[in-house]
């Protein structure tokens, strides 16, 4: 069986758990540091003003902060809306929130195709929660038609993800590219780990 629900919970830790700290202080990185001691209060009085004037990253962290209730009210459409605003600048977290969102109807009524879009543009970018949603729905053809190759080729690249912090999902995702293995070929399985050997060489330039 694959878990196609385990997406945004895991989202949401790996975000906290993979958030890195600049060595040059700030009230974004305060604001980090006040998340992770679980004073969110505090971090939404200092993203909030980078926020407004602009900043995609504090606009992805107030987004987590509606989306979890974290010292605020649980809000779907604010955490839609400031995902929105940083997904429109290339965010790659709050692309892949959004395309969570979308997939799932919370904030916004279901939308597959605008989930898959955000996925992608999140997976793109090397975000491994979002290519293993990538994954699932070009294995169960959900906004997209069924392409096993495609599924394989993007639940192999979050089965590599990088990081301590990634372990669950590594682990899941390769055991659901092994449920799409029996469906390819030797030839098709060869050319999905060539392409993904060659991003993962084409990442570390």
């Amino acid at each position: 069986m694959l878990f196609r629900n385990s997406g945004l919970a895991l989202c949401l830790s790996l975000l906290v758990l993979g958030t890195t700290f600049s060595s040059l202080a700030g009230p974004y990185e305060d604001g980090e540091a006040a998340f992770q001691r679980k004073d969110y209060a505090a971090a939404m009085r200092l993203w909030q003003p980078l926020a407004e004037a602009g900043n995609a990253r504090a606009q992805s962290r107030i987004a987590t902060l509606y989306y979890g209730g974290f010292g605020v009210a649980l809000s779907y459409e604010f955490a839609l809306a400031w995902c929105e605003k940083a997904a429109d600048q290339g965010d790659a977290n709050a692309q892949y929130m959004l395309a969570s969102m979308y997939r799932d109807g919370k904030g916004a009524e279901r939308d597959g195709r605008k989930a898959l879009s955000f996925f992608l543009k999140a997976a793109d970018q090397g975000v491994p929660g979002a290519q293993y949603s990538l994954g699932l729905m070009h294995f169960m053809g959900e906004a997209t038609p069924i392409n096993y190759a495609e599924a394989y080729y993007w639940l192999g690249l979050a089965a590599t993800a990088n990081g301590a912090d990634q372990r669950q999902l590594r682990a899941t995702a390769a055991f659901a590219q092994d449920q799409v293995a029996p469906k390819l070929s030797a030839e098709q399985i060869a050319d999905a780990k060539r392409r993904i050997d060659e991003r993962k060489v084409a990442q570390q330039r």
